[in-house]
């Protein structure tokens, strides 16, 4: 899974970068909002030197983001919801707070049906999480959720299932027209 830290405190920025590289993740450290990759999830603090972090949180539109900051008024918390964050840190903290906010969005073992999914044991890489976790709290998935969450339709989308079914052992059911469910 990939992370990508936006915060121009260099300590921080690189105490977060080792500890979450040694947790397994793949880390992108950034000390502003100019060349910003594609993530899984963005670790933002707000007082960007050229940017305010609760604006990058409308340009990550649909992105998973975690604000983090030294302040940490009612009204920031506020907006950060507002305008999509997940959820919010108030500086300063351990960095063991953000590996159990990090595992509570992206769990390493999850329970799709009847299927038990350890990330240890089977390693997936982002698109094939991002597919599975639509299943987590639905018995449909419409091909535009699919779409919109990992760009896949038609043919590579056949072909990313199939793959993803020997990989995992999960048995998916194309619904004509409508998406996939997963077979129990």
């Amino acid at each position: 899974m990939k992370i990508t830290i936006i915060e121009d405190d260099k300590i921080l920025n690189k105490t977060l970068n080792n500890f979450l590289s040694k947790h397994g993740y793949k880390v992108i450290s950034l000390y502003d909002a100019r060349e910003i990759d594609e993530s899984d999830l963005y670790l933002v603090d707000i007082d960007l030197p050229d940017i305010n972090g609760l604006e990058l949180i409308e340009i990550l539109k649909n992105k998973k983001v975690i604000i983090i900051t030294g302040h940490s008024s009612l009204n920031n918390i506020n907006t950060a919801y507002k305008k999509g964050a997940i959820d919010f840190i108030k500086k300063p903290f351990f960095a063991e707070e953000i590996l159990y906010k990090i595992e509570n969005i992206f769990p390493k073992k999850f329970k799709i049906k009847n299927y038990e999914i350890d990330i240890n044991e089977t390693p997936l890489n982002t698109k094939e999480r991002k597919f599975l976790y639509l299943f987590l709290n639905k018995d449909i998935v419409s091909f535009e959720e699919i779409y919109d969450a990992i760009e896949k339709e038609g043919n590579s989308l056949y072909i990313f299932i199939s793959r993803l079914k020997k990989k995992t052992g999960i048995k998916f059911q194309n619904i004509k027209e409508i998406g996939y469910k997963i077979l129990i």
